[in-house]
């Protein structure tokens, strides 16, 4: 998908490694498969990585498999050892099912939330003349390069509102720029000035013309792009989700349960603004992150008032529930603020960026200050970013997590690698890989620990959007 984004586009991981119906010879094979998958990525690079990963269940399977394959692998054990050994970090869903269904705030994840996006192609409709008799609507289809493309590469981790600022900005910087080349070019020079450096100026100013036009074109896209997110998420009141799933996420309801309930309820009304699907990733969110009893989860699942999709759904989680599978919120999600104002200076800071939307020919987000408003603030490291940060740290995770190298025969014992006086090479390069799904809001976060000296990329067995996950926690509820 990009250089440091892959899947193994296995469809349905989560709900085959979960299902009842899942034999064990399927499960064998699957684990396999996905072994395999990841050994591809592993010979690509050309390195042998230390693995890493939970005790128990898919993700262990799925270690074993590819040391073992590693292992016997003579071309691959032949090469020379860098210093620095790559980190694969394999990670169970279900250890953080939140990510999948919360909605997001950063360019990217919300391209991906809330456009048809595929392999880096978004598609979307765009509606011509609004105020005419009979508006037409246009079908725009655009591919992305995340690698390439100098703005989204710069921009898709960003926040949303951030992504508006700059292309309004850039965008002016380059019409300007055009339009000065266009009138020194228009404009006879004198005689002087063709004899002098003034033709030498020209001449280089006109030859940077297309690339000028190009880039002109991407942020036009762009552009578009923006527009047409924001109209999904001024439709849809995303922020008003955003928020509360956040503050739900992080405990900031721990010792309110009522409050919390309350405002919830508030967004599942039929009054709220928001698609049925928003108000259904809440009510997982909900369940997932609070210890309400099963009276209210039944309450606020009530309120929903689609329970052919509900109630499988919910019958899944109070399942896993009952068997104390899921996580505490405490667990999954670490809040962690990257400005140090309030939402408060948040709201004054979005409003600087809107002015300067609002001086584009096209007018983007004019109208959309307080819509956005919610997606600056606070940033959340995800169950996967904080698990991998204390293993590139030697923290928590290393004293508990299973330690494979294919270069040492049986498990590593990480009490006694702790305890040497010997140095541990600091981590350079780390692959995180989720077995059961990833997805763009994942990714992005994650990406909080790359550096100059930190190389992060992530993969999963298929990277899916909150819609796809959902298909497959209801089948798992019809099981």
């Amino acid at each position: 998908l990009e250089q440091a984004l892959f899947s193994l586009h296995k469809k349905n991981s989560y709900q085959i490694i979960n299902s009842s119906k899942t034999t064990e010879v399927m499960m064998e094979d699957t684990m396999t498969d996905i072994a395999y998958g990841l050994f591809s990525v592993v010979a690509t690079t050309g390195q042998i990585p230390i693995i890493r990963c939970p005790r128990g269940g898919a993700p262990e399977m799925i270690a074993r498999k590819l040391n073992k394959m590693i292992a016997e692998h003579p071309t691959l054990l032949r090469k020379k050892a860098s210093l620095s050994r790559p980190l694969l970090v394999v990670l169970d869903r279900n250890a953080d099912l939140i990510t999948p269904v919360q909605h997001c705030s950063t360019y990217q994840a919300l391209i991906d939330d809330l456009l048809q996006h595929n392999a880096n192609r978004v598609e979307f409709q765009v509606v011509q003349d609004p105020d005419a008799s009979r508006p037409k609507t246009v079908n725009k289809k655009f591919d992305l390069d995340p690698d390439k493309d100098p703005f989204y590469k710069d921009h898709k981790f960003l926040p949303f509102p951030e992504a508006i600022e700059s292309n309004g900005s850039e965008l002016q910087d380059v019409t300007a720029r055009e339009q000065e080349i266009r009138s020194k070019a228009s404009n006879n020079p004198s005689s002087s000035s063709v004899i002098g450096g003034g033709a030498n100026d020209l001449a280089s100013a006109v030859d940077s013309l297309p690339a000028l036009l190009d880039r002109k074109k991407q942020l036009e896209v762009h552009t578009s792009i923006l527009q047409a997110v924001m109209n999904q998420v001024a439709a849809r009141d995303v922020p008003q989700f955003y928020e509360l799933e956040s503050a739900l996420a992080t405990g900031q309801y721990k010792s309110d349960l009522a409050k919390a309930k309350k405002d919830v309820l508030a967004l599942l009304s039929p009054e709220s603004k928001g698609s049925s699907e928003d108000k259904l990733r809440l009510l997982v969110v909900f369940a997932l992150t609070t210890t309400a009893k099963t009276n209210d989860l039944d309450e606020v699942t009530a309120a929903f008032q689609d329970e052919k999709v509900s109630g499988p759904i919910m019958k899944y989680l109070k399942q896993l529930r009952s068997m104390h599978m899921l996580p505490s919120a405490a667990d999954m999600l670490q809040e962690m603020s990257i400005q140090s104002d309030d939402q408060a200076s948040g709201g004054t800071m979005l409003s600087s960026l809107m002015a300067k939307a609002t001086t584009q020919a096209t007018g983007l987000l004019a109208k959309a200050t307080d819509k956005v408003a919610g997606m600056l603030g606070k940033i959340h490291k995800h169950h996967a970013t904080v698990v991998v940060e204390n293993l590139c740290d030697f923290r928590v995770e290393d004293e508990t997590y299973l330690y494979l190298d294919p270069k040492v025969k049986g498990d590593v014992d990480v009490g006694k690698l702790r305890s040497t006086t010997l140095t541990r090479a600091p981590v350079r390069e780390v692959i995180c890989f989720v077995v059961g799904g990833g997805s763009y809001g994942e990714y992005q976060n994650l990406h909080m620990l790359a550096s100059d000296k930190r190389r992060i990329s992530y993969g999963s067995t298929e990277v899916l959007n909150s819609t796809d996950f959902l298909k497959q926690l209801e089948a798992l509820g019809q099981d």
